[in-house]
């Protein structure tokens, strides 16, 4: 199981820019849910590895089920969760991603963006655009 964060803010949200299969992909912060964790413990730690912030998460966006990765040619089971945080991302020297704020819409019509991450985030806008 793998599970990812939505942060929204500022009518942007947190992409994590990464190299995978020898593709350049753009995804949510996350990964692993590591033995012994909850799916929720997992996004924490996950987020400080990769982003260097606290996050709690909010709300289960998006559950697809088994899936096979576009990326990697093999099955993963994603969870995508609406994430809230106070502060700044900082990429950590060890992790060779990129993180940053993009545009929602930049982030859809990139082509660099698997399907259950375009809906995840879809989810996420409606309620973002609501409050």
């Amino acid at each position: 199981m793998r599970v990812y964060g939505l942060l929204l803010r500022d009518h942007k949200v947190l992409i994590s820019s990464e190299r995978v299969a020898g593709r350049n992909i753009l995804k949510f912060p996350g990964g692993a849910v590591e033995p012994g964790e909850t799916p929720e413990e997992a996004l924490v730690r996950e987020f400080d590895e990769e982003c260097q912030l606290l996050v709690r998460p909010i709300k289960l966006l998006n559950a697809p089920g088994t899936l096979f990765s576009p990326w990697t040619f093999t099955y993963y089971t994603p969870l995508y969760y609406e994430v809230t945080a106070n502060g700044e991302p900082e990429s950590p020297e060890l992790e060779p991603i990129e993180i940053a704020f993009r545009s929602p819409e930049t982030t859809i019509g990139s082509g660099r963006m698997a399907l259950p991450e375009i809906v995840a985030l879809r989810r996420a806008l409606v309620g973002w655009q609501t409050t």
